[in-house]
């Protein structure tokens, strides 16, 4: 009998120790008796064009694309979908015989995370959400909420992406409206979502340090937050959103939905929810 080969996947990011995607893939490969397993490629970022084509020749079937790479792998693709491409940010990459084709899960999981799981706060277009961050998680999510119909304010500490941001996506939407702040200077709105990645690049950093957007009188006119960062779980906007009350969003339900939205773009399979769900409340754990 002739053996089945094992298929191969994996995340691609710097760092990317930490991250729980192997965790939830296997376990969910392992449940359906797949021959596939998903590795970590942690590499330098001038090394991504040469490792893209290695990936491309050597039959790794998916890679799920994070920090700091969702923008600048785009280039190396042969085909990006629709979405992918005006958010100008892939997470997930399928190799079909050595043509690689991008996509975009995190728009998506980011909306059903604010939103499917909550009980206390339904989608509401005329709410406001303000996005800390300018990379391809910011863009993905904007893109995300700008959908629903919703206005946004993106704010980054280098105010020129943040203008970038708003000024590719108002060519896009007509029905909602986006504005772009410094991080000194944010307004105030109804969702507020980091997707800076301040807590995976300083996990020490001092409460005396924290930025304008954790403080208790900010945050405190808000009614929903949310962190895409899930290590830690708990990062002080979390902290800060659970001591005065407010619903939040940790950043697990996001990645468990791009996770899921992934697993059936490469395989063509249902994912199997609760196995993935499992092994990451799990590996969460293990922190």
């Amino acid at each position: 009998m002739k053996k089945i080969a094992m298929k191969r996947y994996g995340i691609l990011a710097n760092p990317a120790g930490h991250s729980l995607s192997p965790a939830m893939h296997n376990a969910a490969f392992k449940s359906l008796h797949m021959q596939a397993q998903y590795e970590v490629f942690e590499i330098a970022e001038e090394d991504l064009g040469k490792f893209i084509k290695s990936a491309r020749n050597q039959g790794i079937e998916g890679l799920s694309v994070s920090l700091p790479f969702k923008e600048k792998v785009v280039q190396y693709l042969d085909k990006v979908d629709k979405n992918a491409a005006r958010i100008g940010a892939v997470n997930t990459i399928v190799n079909r015989e050595g043509f690689l084709h991008g996509f975009n899960t995190d728009y998506i999981a980011a909306t059903k995370a604010l939103f499917l799981d909550q009980k206390a706060v339904d989608v509401d277009k005329k709410m406001l959400a303000v996005v800390i961050g300018a990379g391809g998680a910011a863009r993905a999510i904007c893109y995300g909420l700008m959908k629903l119909g919703m206005d946004v304010i993106v704010a980054n500490r280098t105010r020129q992406k943040a203008d970038a941001i708003a000024i590719e996506f108002a060519e896009i939407f007509r029905k909602s409206a986006i504005h772009s702040s410094g991080i000194n200077s944010i307004p105030k709105g109804d969702i507020l979502i980091n997707t800076a990645s301040i807590w995976t690049k300083e996990p020490s950093i001092r409460i005396d340090s924290l930025p304008y957007f954790c403080k208790p009188e900010f945050v405190r006119e808000f009614r929903l937050v949310m962190d895409i960062c899930y290590r830690p779980l708990e990062t002080p906007l979390i902290r800060a959103a659970k001591r005065m009350g407010i619903e939040y969003v940790t950043g697990d339900k996001m990645l468990l939905y791009q996770a899921l939205d992934q697993f059936e773009i490469w395989t063509g399979r249902k994912a199997p929810v609760e196995v993935m769900r499992e092994a990451l409340e799990n590996g969460l754990k293990q922190n």
